[in-house]
């Protein structure tokens, strides 16, 4: 498959880098350096005659992660949408580097971090409501999928969680002192999910409701706030056509938001506009608040996990954490579902 986008010829210069297992490498007017952060890819940040420039290896896997932020990226730009970078390049097929990669316009300025301002909350809801506002009808030319994890079918959320569940169950009964009460309290929670999904009157099927472009990963650290006081954001390889109620919901219970103050996530959720043409909307958020708020605590136990067996999955970058500290923010995400399943803490109120 040839790339897409103009050549860029000091990709050679970060495929040298990469080999060489280096976090700074220079050749000629060229500099790369590699970027810390995110648990799945390699990104690199290339400093060209003046010129700065994102370049993100992905890994290669079912989800098209290069080839789903590219067109993203290329779908906001066409809706004149000023949320995220300019796409640049997109290379599936691994010509000149050894993974699929997507080069972007870098983004000067600072991730996003609790506490946010008002200026930068109002900037999160405003940014998340023009993406949910973008419909599939109008932007068919540019072919994109499905969000990641938007199945459309509630059978397979509940599937998600049983199999991690059985996957990393196990071993926490045997961690001491709690893991034996852990586990029940997760297995309760799948319990509550599996009686929600089965007398719920929502469907969540494609074409029962107004599908909207969602990121599908809320994580705050991926908003970038610019020095020009605006806000854009990066990561977008989840991202598709999605149930926007279901990304609400995940910009609540998002781990990168667990520290957002409750006032502002009410505030969030009071202030985002429900489309006029989609009338179950509250319902479906309603039954997604349950699902996200069950699924966080088993992503922390999935990570809790690798730090003592080694990477879940295949990955470009090496995650570091503190066992202590994943192990008692697990206590805390079962607890926070568990407030939910009893009626309360649902946008901090």
């Amino acid at each position: 498959m040839a790339p897409t986008g103009e050549p860029l010829d000091w990709l050679g210069v970060v495929a040298d880098a990469y080999a060489a297992g280096v976090d700074r490498w220079a050749d000629g007017s060229v500099t790369v350096c590699r970027v810390s952060g995110g648990g799945n890819n390699a990104l690199y940040r290339v400093e060209v005659d003046g010129q700065v420039y994102a370049c993100k290896l992905c890994v290669a896997d079912e989800r098209r992660r290069a080839a789903r932020e590219y067109g993203a990226l290329t779908l906001l730009r066409a809706a004149g949408l000023d949320v995220a970078p300019e796409p640049l390049w997109l290379d599936e097929g691994c010509t000149a580097l050894p993974y699929p990669t997507v080069v972007y316009a870098w983004l000067a300025g600072e991730p996003l971090n609790p506490p946010l301002t008002h200026g930068q909350l109002a900037a999160v809801s405003d940014s998340v409501q023009r993406m949910h506002a973008l419909r599939p009808c109008d932007y068919e030319r540019f072919d994109l999928p499905a969000a990641w994890l938007q199945w459309f079918d509630f059978a397979p959320y509940l599937a998600r969680l049983r199999d991690m569940l059985n996957q990393y169950g196990p071993w926490l009964r045997t961690t001491a002192p709690d893991g034996q009460d852990l586990w029940e309290r997760l297995a309760r929670l799948v319990e509550w999910c599996a009686v929600t999904f089965a007398t719920t009157s929502v469907d969540p099927g494609r074409g029962r409701f107004p599908l909207g472009l969602c990121r599908a990963d809320q994580n705050l650290a991926n908003g970038i706030w610019g020095e020009d006081g605006r806000l854009r954001w990066v990561d977008w390889e989840y991202s598709g056509w999605g149930d926007p109620a279901l990304d609400l919901a995940e910009l609540r219970w998002h781990a990168a938001l667990a520290d957002l103050a409750p006032a502002q996530h009410a505030w969030l959720r009071d202030h985002y506009r429900r489309p006029a043409d989609d009338a179950t909307f509250d319902e479906r958020l309603a039954v997604w608040d349950r699902f996200v708020v069950t699924d966080w605590p088993f992503l922390v136990l999935r990570r809790l996990w690798s730090e003592y067996n080694g990477p879940d999955r295949v990955r470009l970058s090496q995650l570091e954490g503190d066992p202590a500290a994943l192990r008692a923010r697990l206590v805390r995400f079962i607890e926070r579902a568990e407030q939910v399943a009893a009626g309360g803490m649902v946008d901090g109120r």
